[in-house]
């Protein structure tokens, strides 16, 4: 464009096309109208200084020094920025680009044609400035994706936003920020016609916005520094003016949404702060709290409503769970239903050390009848009342169409009865259709060839101790080795030899305080999983669940499973 200018081959766009901007002003610059004009450019001319908040936000991502870095590349950035506005402001002037009232051409399109020429060189770098363009414009858009995440990310930690914004995705990645910016980025695309005036004025003013509050918010920690003090402040204050410019000027260009906006958002994310601090004063753990004992009596109800494999899964756990008593309630809705429930519950062996007790339901609200049930069972206050929900797990389209949800209805209103908890135990009938489940009752019908040839599809399992398995197995005259430099897989380890082990740390479970001090670890490889046990200690520094480790000692046994007792280990990753 300079060379062109100077040698007087610089062309100029007439001023007389349909669908140019109306511009200028008869009266002269002092005019009240030539002034807001001026003014309007001015903040015009702010959007393009949007973006050098990018390097301020990437500080701790440069290379050592980052501060010295960081101010190196917003010097060069800003030299260039000066240089490229400067540059495509005078040879607008020279060539009389006036923009065009649809936006289209652009001005940097009419400037780059004009200063290019129409030759063969001069068209191919004309398509190769709008090409960048593009991809400026599309990495100007991809810093909000990286930082807003990261940004919601501290806000929400900090209860002004939901926390579900603090989440990682799979990739490491805050998944849901990104969601909700891409989703919010969707609506405003569409609601603002994909203006890039109107777009432009919105991003503007929230970038201004935040150097306003950076600029303040500098003043006020720097106030023992004048000569910081001013220089934030004199940048806020040049901020706020651009805001209020912004603001004014470009109203009616969608900078409404920010201004109403603005404040909206500000009272709703105090509402959640203040939501956020109800709720964890409610949770604070009182000095009498510590101080609780265990209930003296726990009774375990199975809601009974009908005799199938769901019902004996669900009488099984009851038994685990070694309760001072065990029930199992129907509540009759249909009296002949129930005759012949309570006729097939006296003639099941499952169920011969198990009473079924039948409650009339005389209203048929199911919820109100159990919730009365549990009132009248926890009366007394040192009972703990645990209610077993057997669920069937249908298909999610035809199970929800052919079967209510009656475990999560009555789960809920349970919930909020003191001392009384609501377990929903899970059984998937769809896989059993499907021919892809294992339930404990097919598998104990099983041939005894069928239940080997299903042990090859099974996942890597715990590792078994010899002491459970038929006698003979192993060498038991091979020498003990003290050292093991070759890594054994899990599922080979064998007891009293020892073992040098790999794998992944998947539970850290660690003794009661009022206990006598132990750690125990599971760790997992392909093959299989073990427990490393350290007597004598409560924490391990530096392991966590996830992290790889290396293991050496002596396998044990205990309840049936291989352990290694105070192995020494490496901490790997």
């Amino acid at each position: 464009g300079l060379y062109r200018n100077f040698t007087g081959n610089l062309p100029t766009y007439p001023t007389d096309t349909q669908g140019l901007l109306p511009l200028g002003e008869p009266q002269g610059l002092l005019s009240l109208a030539a002034i807001l004009l001026i003014l309007k450019a001015f903040a015009n001319g702010s959007a393009s200084l949007t973006g050098l908040e990018a390097i301020s936000d990437s500080v701790a991502l440069f290379k050592e020094p980052e501060h010295n870095n960081a101010r190196k590349t917003l010097m060069l950035m800003s030299a260039t920025l000066a240089t490229l506005i400067i540059g495509i402001a005078w040879l607008a002037h020279k060539v009389v680009a006036i923009p065009y009232q649809e936006g289209t051409p652009t001005v940097i399109s009419l400037v780059a044609q004009a200063a290019l020429g129409d030759n063969l060189f001069g068209q191919g770098f004309y398509y190769f400035v709008q090409a960048a363009t593009t991809f400026i414009l599309f990495a100007g858009a991809n810093t909000c994706f990286n930082a807003f995440p990261n940004m919601v990310n501290i806000v929400a930690n900090d209860g002004f936003l939901p926390k579900q914004l603090t989440k990682r995705g799979h990739r490491l990645a805050f998944s849901n920020g990104i969601i909700f910016i891409s989703s919010f980025a969707v609506i405003l695309v569409i609601a603002s016609n994909a203006s890039i005036t109107t777009l432009a004025a919105i991003y503007a003013l929230a970038v201004f916005i935040g150097f306003a509050l950076t600029g303040f918010g500098m003043a006020k920690r720097n106030r023992g520094n004048k000569g910081k003090f001013y220089l934030h402040l004199s940048t806020g204050v040049i901020a706020i003016t651009t805001v209020i410019l912004l603001s004014a000027l470009k109203f009616a260009d969608g900078t409404w949404i920010v201004v109403i906006g603005t404040p909206l958002i500000a009272f709703i994310m105090l509402r959640f702060n203040q939501r956020y601090a109800q709720e964890n004063q409610a949770l604070i753990v009182s000095s009498k709290d510590s101080r609780a004992t265990s209930i003296t009596r726990h009774d375990v109800t199975v809601l009974i409503d009908r005799i199938d494999i769901a019902t004996v899964g669900a009488i099984r756990y009851a038994r685990s769970l070694k309760p001072r008593s065990i029930n199992a309630v129907h509540f009759v809705i249909d009296d002949r239903r129930a005759e012949e429930l309570s006729l097939g519950w006296k003639n099941n062996p499952a169920f011969s050390d198990i009473s079924l007790e039948l409650i009339d339901c005389p209203d048929r609200r199911l919820v109100n009848s159990v919730v009365d049930y549990a009132q009248s069972v926890t009366s007394a206050g040192d009972v703990e009342l645990t209610l077993l929900l057997p669920r069937r797990a249908y298909s999610k389209f035809l199970g929800r169409l052919l079967h209510d949800q009656t475990a999560e209805s009555i789960a809920g209103p349970i919930s909020q009865i003191p001392r009384v908890v609501a377990t929903i135990i899970p059984f998937d009938v769809q896989k059993i259709i499907s021919g892809q489940g294992d339930n404990f009752a097919t598998a104990n019908n099983l041939p005894k060839a069928k239940l080997d040839n299903k042990k090859e599809d099974l996942k890597p399992a715990r590792a078994q101790s010899v002491l459970t398995q038929t006698p003979g197995v192993g060498k038991n005259n091979e020498p003990t080795l003290h050292y093991q430099e070759v890594v054994t897989p899990i599922s080979q380890i064998t007891w009293r030899k020892r073992a040098h082990v790999q794998g992944v740390v998947s539970s850290i479970k660690s003794a009661p305080s009022g206990a006598a001090p132990i750690v125990e670890v599971e760790v997992w490889d392909e093959t299989g999983g073990v427990a490393l046990q350290f007597l004598g200690r409560r924490e391990i520094s530096g392991l966590e669940v996830g992290s790889q480790i290396k293991a050496e000692g002596m396998v044990g046994e205990n309840d049936g499973q291989l352990i290694i007792l105070n192995p020494s280990y490496e901490i790997i990753l």
